[in-house]
């Protein structure tokens, strides 16, 4: 099956699914909305909170740590070797995919003769296996043992990317050393297995991998293949495969440039989406669902701003204003005592949105974050 889809249409496609039509805020609707949107970028901690209140306004920050403190979602360094939020079946799938290719860089950053990837990896899941452990403490475990294990003049673990391939193995989860889960770092890893409990062929990465690209259809699509691949931080061949696998579940569409778009047969066709005003997350989905130097991140803003939203050089992000159909604005939020301060910046080139606009999409916000704004101004350069 094959059909042709003008530029419009694909923004629309996208958002409908993207945002649902509204459920319910319990820690249920909230699974549910992961298991359809798939694993969501949150190395800063706060964009987990955010991605909940953008999909699911009404959303209470309570709601969201009883979701992560009764691991009915869990944290890990995953998919393009970046900190993903997501249920415990897509975090089995995500690791399965991205655990060989993280695990390719770990001979050379630890200096490795005698030991290989795998037993690194064997040594850290053991030794987090029983309890959680402080990431220090997990770090210096690996790095005596390491040391024990290899010849003389092999075997560090002294820089910060040594290190931080150690405690970020796709095998283990995270999490704060407390509640805050919205502003604390991740401090403490576990084996995943002892966490949760899944199939065991969600650990094959021929299903992971099947199962991920039917995922990313079905929250970013339609998407490039090269779109696909990039969000699983994967090669095209075996990204090939797996299209390949899932048969008549994928039809073709023709962009108006003639470019090739995959998507679900069974994808909303964008009828559904009733736009609105969304305060986003860091690292939204709407940009980081697509290749990052593709020209599919322009699809919800122009090519031009994307420098804006997104600095190369430590990889951060801006959170973004979503009016309608396009991202128009960044906004942040200043520290004010007890409350909150929310400054809006207009992206060159979009209609600067209406202030009474986002102010009604704040409830959301506070609602999500358990804090209060106190002031609502726009930021014109």
């Amino acid at each position: 099956m094959s059909g042709r889809v003008a530029p419009d249409d694909l923004a629309l496609r996208t958002l409908a699914r993207q945002f649902p039509e509204p459920s319910g805020t319990s820690v249920s609707d909230l699974v549910a909305l992961y298991d359809a949107l798939g694993p969501v970028q949150t190395q800063v901690p706060r964009a987990a909170f955010l991605f909940a209140s953008s999909r699911l306004p009404g959303i209470t920050h309570q709601t969201v740590v009883d979701a992560f403190e009764s691991y009915a979602l869990v944290k890990g360094t995953t998919l393009r070797g970046t900190v993903h939020s997501s249920t415990a079946r897509h975090h089995a799938w995500s690791a399965a995919v991205a655990g060989p290719r993280l695990d390719v860089g770990l001979p050379k950053a630890l200096q490795l003769d005698r030991l290989t990837a795998t037993d690194v990896r064997a040594e850290s899941s053991s030794y987090a296996r029983g309890d959680w452990r402080d990431r220090d403490a997990l770090v210096a475990h690996v790095a005596d043992w390491v040391a024990q294990q290899e010849s003389d003049g092999h075997g560090t673990v002294q820089d910060s990317h040594a290190r931080n391939l150690v405690w970020g193995s796709p095998q283990l989860v995270r999490r704060p050393p407390d509640r805050r889960w919205h502003t604390r770092t991740d401090t403490l890893h576990r084996l995943a297995t002892q966490v949760y409990d899944v199939a065991a062929d969600d650990h094959d990465p021929d299903v992971a991998r099947r199962e991920l690209v039917r995922v990313h259809l079905g929250a970013y699509g339609p998407a490039t293949r090269r779109d696909v691949a990039w969000w699983l931080g994967d090669n095209l061949r075996p990204v090939d495969a797996a299209i390949a696998a899932l048969g008549d579940e994928v039809v073709q569409l023709t962009g108006p440039d003639g470019t090739t778009y995959l998507d679900l047969a069974e994808a909303p066709d964008g009828s559904t989406y009733d736009g609105g005003m969304r305060l986003l997350p860091e690292f939204d989905g709407l940009f980081f669902g697509y290749e990052g130097t593709g020209p599919e991140r322009g699809r919800f803003t122009a090519i031009e701003n994307l420098s804006r939203i997104f600095n190369r050089i430590n990889g951060t992000t801006t959170p973004v204003v979503l009016d309608g159909t396009r991202l128009v604005a960044q906004w942040r939020i200043v520290p004010r005592g007890s409350r909150v301060d929310i400054e809006v910046l207009p992206l060159p080139g979009e209609r600067a949105p209406d202030e009474s606009a986002v102010g009604a999409a704040l409830p959301a916000v506070e609602a999500v974050l358990d804090t209060e704004v106190a002031d609502l101004r726009t930021i014109v350069a």
